[in-house]
C-alpha cells in the first residue's frame, strides 16, 4: 500500500512485540492535524513524539497520516500489520460534549472512499450507504487515550480487522495532536482478552479484572 506523498513503506520485518512505537510530525497541517510516520524501533521510548525531519532509515513504518486534496484525514496502515484484511475507510463521529471527550471510527469497506479515508458524520448521510454495512468501530476517550469499545461484525473476524481499527484509532490519534497512546483498561469481553493475550504491545493492556459482555446482538433464534 502506497503512503501519502508517494512514500513507501519499507520492506523492513515486523518488530519483535514490546519494541518501542514511536511517532514523527513531519509537516503541521489544517484544523490542528500533523503529517505524522510512527515508527516501531528503539532509537525512543514507547509513545515518543518527535518532530521532523528524521531519517528513519529502513526501520518498520507502522503508519503514515496526512491530508488528502479535499481535506480529509488519510490513514496508511503498513499492510504487513494486516494480512487479508479488506481495505477500509472511517466516519468520524466525536463526541465532545462530555466530561471525557471521546470519539469513535466506524469502519466500512465499499468503494466510496479510497482505503484510510475518514469522513465526517454529515458526509456519509449524504452517501448512499446504510450504517448496518458497517464492519466494525472503535470508540475511545481523547484525552486519556483509554479504548471504551471495539467491535467487529460477526463475519469479518479473524480477518484482522480489531488490529486494523485500533492501528488506525492510534494513528488518528497522533495525526490530530492527542494522547500519543492508546491502552485498554482492566474492563473487555472474551474477545478483548483473546485479542490482549495476543497483541504486539501487550504493556499497554491492563491486566483484566472487569469482564464485558459480548457486543454481539442477541440471536433471534
Amino acid at each position: 500500500m502506497a503512503a501519502p506523498g508517494g512514500a513507501k513503506f519499507p520492506q523492513a520485518p515486523l518488530p519483535p512485540p514490546g519494541t518501542p512505537m514511536w511517532h514523527v510530525r513531519d509537516a503541521k497541517l489544517s484544523l490542528g492535524r500533523w503529517r505524522c510516520r510512527t515508527i516501531g524501533d528503539h532509537r525512543f521510548t514507547d509513545s515518543s513524539v518527535v518532530d521532523g525531519p528524521i531519517d528513519t532509515g529502513d526501520s518498520f513504518v507502522y503508519a503514515y497520516s496526512d491530508v488528502d486534496t479535499s481535506g480529509h484525514s488519510i490513514l496508511r496502515i503498513n499492510p504487513a500489520l494486516l494480512p487479508d484484511t479488506p481495505p477500509i475507510w472511517f466516519v468520524a463521529l466525536p463526541e465532545r460534549n462530555q466530561p471525557s471527550p471521546a470519539i469513535s471510527l466506524v469502519a466500512f469497506i465499499t468503494k466510496d472512499h479510497a482505503p484510510g479515508t475518514v469522513i465526517s458524520d454529515p458526509e456519509f448521510f449524504s452517501m448512499a450507504v446504510h450504517t448496518s454495512q458497517q464492519v466494525g468501530a472503535i470508540r475511545w476517550w481523547i484525552d486519556s487515550g483509554i479504548v471504551d469499545q471495539i467491535f467487529v461484525a460477526e463475519q469479518w473476524r479473524r480477518q484482522h480487522l480489531g488490529r486494523a481499527l485500533i492501528a488506525s484509532a492510534q494513528c488518528y490519534q497522533v495525526h490530530n495532536g492527542w494522547t500519543p497512546r492508546l491502552a485498554s483498561n482492566g474492563r473487555r469481553t472474551a474477545l478483548g482478552q483473546h485479542y490482549a493475550e495476543t497483541a504486539l504491545f501487550p504493556d499497554r493492556f491492563a491486566p483484566l479484572d472487569d469482564p464485558a459482555p459480548p457486543m454481539d446482538p442477541p440471536s433471534k433464534e
